[in-house]
């Protein structure tokens, strides 16, 4: 059952900015706060997969956490991208159907079928659309059932993540807070108590909420053997300070962890803080570049990093691409989201697919519903 629709979107947020920017929540928001902070999200085992490894080349200031997530991992068989999902359910299911790594049985329960294919989501699951927590939930659970075949699902977080743990709730769907009312606890009759379900969002994926406590385990920078994942993109200075401390800041803020001097973990600056961090920044994920000087410079940029962290390319969303899936740099960096959300511009859905031959070589194929292939790629971006 979908909420009365409010007067006006602006008041929407205007009541969910104000809950946000409270210091307390007040006695109702208080209730709503212990009925959410009692559910959780099945998840998988916080156990590294076999392959991951430790951080090495800068040392964290905390020690490591045991659900700090994972950056580096390594893929046995096909690598699948998918961009930019934002709450559309019938999308979710039309890329990994896309990918050929799922099927719908006759109870229409959705089951892994990619065998060790290691599929990599690059950010922005939440906002835009209803069905956010439908999908984190269908992600961890195709997870689970991967990793008995060697296969794997991970999530990463992207700008909207990051927004809705900040509390700023500027693109939830009206449907996306029924759904984190439901998951709280509540009961359909109380959908249409705005005030309410704004508080209840909050209290919902504030850091250390729960489904804060969930994104958390979302790595924001991820390497599957050596192609780099982010949600915008990486410069110098993210691969400088260290993916892996970058990865456990984030989910130090989002889990709500104590400092040394007793407070709380800051949002890292880096990661999400203005338009040049790993989550906002468009360097390389814009479309076209504005002229030869600048693509040379972000082309620069980009090499520089990959060096850095060891990786060979580097996979973004972000972006919408009218052009569809493509890549630049000579082939060292890939852009994905392709809008095909129903809140971005409902356009067909296209993945990416990595595969690599018995002499290490990757090839990188554009695949659209159907399983299609568009067009297919060498190493260097070169078209087949």
């Amino acid at each position: 059952m979908a909420p009365a629709p409010l007067t006006t979107r602006r008041e929407m947020l205007r009541r969910a900015l104000a809950v946000a920017a409270a210091s307390t929540l007040n006695p109702a928001g208080a209730a709503a706060a212990a009925v959410v902070t009692t559910q959780d999200v099945v998840a998988p085992s916080s156990s590294k997969a076999k392959g991951d490894v430790a951080a090495s080349d800068v040392p964290s200031a905390r020690p490591s956490h045991p659900d700090d997530p994972p950056t580096r991992v390594t893929a046995t068989g096909r690598i699948i991208a998918i961009g930019d999902l934002h709450g559309d359910w019938r999308k979710t299911i039309g890329a990994l159907s896309t990918a050929k790594v799922i099927a719908v049985n006759e109870l229409d329960e959705v089951i892994w079928t990619g065998g060790d294919t290691c599929v990599v989501q690059v950010g922005d699951v939440l906002d835009r659309g209803d069905h956010e927590i439908a999908i984190v939930k269908l992600l961890r659970d195709l997870d689970k059932q991967a990793r008995k075949e060697g296969g794997a699902v991970h999530m990463l977080n992207g700008n909207h993540e990051s927004l809705n743990v900040c509390g700023d709730f500027r693109y939830v769907t009206p449907g996306a807070f029924a759904e984190s009312a439901l998951y709280s606890g509540l009961q359909e009759g109380e959908l249409t108590d705005w005030d309410l379900l704004a508080r209840v969002r909050y209290a919902v994926y504030r850091p250390g909420g729960p489904m804060a406590l969930e994104l958390a385990k979302n790595p924001t920078v991820l390497i599957v053997n050596d192609t780099a994942f982010a949600h915008g993109g990486l410069l110098p200075v993210h691969a400088n300070y260290g993916i892996e401390k970058l990865n456990a800041d984030v989910a130090a803020w989002m889990r709500a962890d104590t400092t040394p001097d007793g407070g709380k973990a800051a949002p890292p600056f880096l990661a999400m803080g203005d338009s040049s961090s790993v989550m906002w920044n468009r360097t390389q994920s814009k479309e076209h570049f504005p002229s030869p000087n600048e693509r040379y410079t972000s082309c620069r940029m980009l090499s520089q990093a990959l060096e850095k962290i060891g990786a060979t390319r580097l996979v973004v969303g972000h972006t919408p691409q009218l052009s569809g899936a493509n890549c630049e740099c000579e082939g060292q960096v890939w852009r994905l989201d392709v809008g095909m959300s129903y809140g971005v511009l409902n356009r067909p859905v296209q993945v990416l697919e990595i595969t690599r031959d018995k002499d290490g070589k990757d090839t990188m194929a554009v695949l659209s519903e159907g399983g299609e292939c568009l067009a297919s790629y060498d190493e260097d971006g070169l078209p087949l």
